[in-house]
């Protein structure tokens, strides 16, 4: 019987190990610019509410939150929010909060179809 609560509590903790590592492996650390890195496919825009949801192939969709400090970009090229639109795949870079999904953006660049 103890052998059993002792395989079940460390089946517990592991499982606890492997979801924290897989919410965390969703937000990178951007190398040059050291701002928290999301991509995924836009499922919905609200210029009014100015806010963007979308969505990755694994773990939560993420919302992210735009100003007018937010630099648009195209492939690495000045753009404006006008490019972001549903089904098209974006990076975006600024201060991420796990607990909930969010990122206020500082930079969301739109990527050229493969």
């Amino acid at each position: 019987m103890k052998r059993f609560m002792y395989a079940c509590v460390a089946g517990a903790v592991a499982l606890a190990l492997v979801g924290s590592v897989s919410l965390s492996a969703q937000v990178r650390k951007d190398t040059e610019t050291g701002l928290d890195r999301i991509s995924g496919v836009v499922q919905s825009v609200d210029k009014a509410k100015s806010v963007i949801v979308i969505r990755q192939q694994s773990g939560p969709n993420w919302t992210i939150a735009f100003d007018a400090k937010t630099k648009f970009t195209k492939a690495n090229e000045p753009s404006t929010l006008d490019e972001v639109k549903e089904g098209v795949r974006v990076i975006c870079l600024g201060k991420a909060s796990e607990k909930d999904s969010k990122l206020q953006a500082e930079r969301i660049d739109v990527r050229l179809p493969r």
